[in-house]
């Protein structure tokens, strides 16, 4: 019973990291400036994730759990506590990347653990609450982000997940007690640098285009390298002892469509997260309370879906739960795609709660699946290695959404000022920087008329990055369709199954 809260905590830590900061981050911008680094807050922390989960997922499996975990909490808390006294958004992205470290251990340990503690009867079940519990969390993080930043400071969106992090480590250092052979195996570290690299080149190319429409020569440069990087670190994988993701996992059906479903959901998941709240704020003149209530529907939607989708599984397989799931959230992110600045609110919570309806059948069914499929001694690596390309979906998918909102603010945000300001300079000066949008004191000082014409072009700036969220919708049920039919029990691991 300990064992699993203090895994539950730590997801509760999790959850409320990304929903509180989600919710936080206009207001961030708003006062540290750098709207162009908006999607690089998001970004360094998921490529800190990204790389570090199957590294960490790798030592778990040579050295246990309990010590990667208690290892991530340090580094998450270190980093929640940096974050909350940055003073630039250079400084903030930094830290988040440290928090990043961290929660690239946190995250598939829990889910490892309880995967290691309960069998196939009880795993599906108990995932379920899982997500139950992660959905229950997040559900009051963008309240108590939208309140905190209001009210007090955004600076205590990090602060708040002290108390947490303390408690999930205190629980498991005196809960769990771990029981296994260990064999000695060498990280593979080269790996792990090719890849980072490789991501980090690739992020940068997207988000280096900025305002421009063409291609640049060191965006070109970045993407080569990017590419060429990847390259490399497949043919390490393939020649090296013991790899950081091992290529034989890709021939088992379930871990393939697993990756790339997980590829898809992570882009869903992070785009909703990172601009439905933007959207609230700049286009519907909310506030960050407002922006917390709209995305919260997401975070209450995923327990359900969760929670059902557990039993669904034992009753129906994992295929048919997974269709439901990815039927979902198709529909969810094509209601995403008409909207503009006169849409009502209800409607952006009915989108958030259908993606999250969705995302908690899918995801659950996606997890149980995978550490059904393998071995013990792969667990570790085969779950961080589905949140790891979840985690790399979210990643690539807010830097191209990035990318594709400044080319849209670059071309067509100058002319809605000078259309809205009317040869007022002291106007046009107010307007010229975005952020003037995500500050409710600065709206206020804007006309109506203005207003609106600004909105309009944040509204239309948007509108690609919602359509990118469809495609990766469509994406995800497309994938589920290949998604191998029959009973849970019936695709185990031959080592489980003996």
């Amino acid at each position: 019973m300990f064992i699993t809260l203090a895994t539950l905590i730590g997801t509760f830590l999790a959850a409320l990291d990304s929903t509180v900061v989600g919710t936080a981050m206009p207001t961030i911008v708003g006062d540290l400036g750098g709207l162009a680094l908006y999607p690089w807050v998001f970004a360094s922390y998921l490529l800190a994730a990204t790389v570090t989960g199957p590294v960490f997922g790798k030592l778990s499996d040579t050295y246990g759990r309990k010590p990667i975990y208690l290892a991530g909490v340090f580094f998450f808390l270190l980093g929640s506590v940096l974050a909350g006294t940055s003073e630039t958004m250079v400084g903030l992205i930094a830290f988040r990347t440290l928090q990043g470290l961290g929660a690239g251990a946190v995250q598939p340990t829990a889910v490892t653990i309880i995967g290691d503690i309960f069998k196939l009867e009880s795993r599906a079940r108990v995932q379920g609450l899982f997500g139950t519990v992660w959905g229950i969390s997040a559900v009051i993080g963008p309240a108590i982000g939208g309140l905190v930043t209001d009210y007090i400071s955004w600076r205590w969106v990090f602060y708040i997940n002290l108390p947490f992090g303390l408690t999930a480590a205190t629980l498991l250092a005196l809960s769990l007690s771990e029981s296994f052979e260990r064999r000695p195996r060498q990280v593979d570290y080269l790996g792990a640098t090719l890849l980072t690299s490789g991501l980090m080149a690739m992020l940068l190319a997207l988000l280096g285009q900025g305002s421009i429409p063409s291609l640049s020569a060191s965006t070109l440069a970045l993407s080569f390298s990017g590419l060429i990087a990847l390259a490399l670190f497949v043919m390490v994988e393939r020649r090296a002892e013991d790899p950081m993701v091992p290529l034989e996992l890709f021939r088992n059906r379930i871990f393939a469509v697993g990756v790339l479903g997980n590829l898809a959901l992570g882009g869903v998941l992070f785009g909703v997260s990172v601009y439905i709240p933007l959207f609230v704020q700049g286009a519907l003149a909310g506030t960050a309370v407002t922006a917390g209530a709209v995305i919260a529907p997401l975070s209450i939607g995923w327990p359900v879906g969760s929670f059902i989708g557990g039993r669904m599984i034992l009753r129906s397989g994992y295929r048919r739960t997974l269709l439901v799931g990815s039927c979902f959230i198709a529909l969810g992110t094509g209601l995403s795609v008409p909207v503009n600045e006169t849409t009502p609110l209800w409607y952006m919570v009915l989108v958030a709660f259908t993606i999250g309806l969705g995302m908690g059948f899918s995801s659950t069914t996606y997890l149980v699946s995978v550490q059904n499929a393998v071995p013990w001694q792969r667990r570790g690596i085969a779950t961080s290695s589905t949140i790891f390309f979840r985690t790399v979906g979210g990643s690539i998918g807010v830097a191209v959404m990035g990318a594709l909102l400044n080319i849209s603010l670059g071309s067509g945000y100058a002319a809605a000022v000078e259309k809205a300001s009317a040869g007022d300079e002291n106007l046009a000066r107010l307007l010229a920087d975005p952020n003037s949008l995500l500050q409710p004191v600065l709206r206020e000082q804007i006309p109506s008329d203005a207003y609106t014409e600004l909105a309009n072009s944040l509204a239309t700036a948007l509108s690609p990055v919602f359509w990118v969220i469809f495609v990766l919708g469509l994406s995800a049920l497309a994938f589920a369709v290949f998604f191998p039919s029959g009973q849970a029990r019936d695709l185990v691991s031959r080592e489980d199954a003996l």
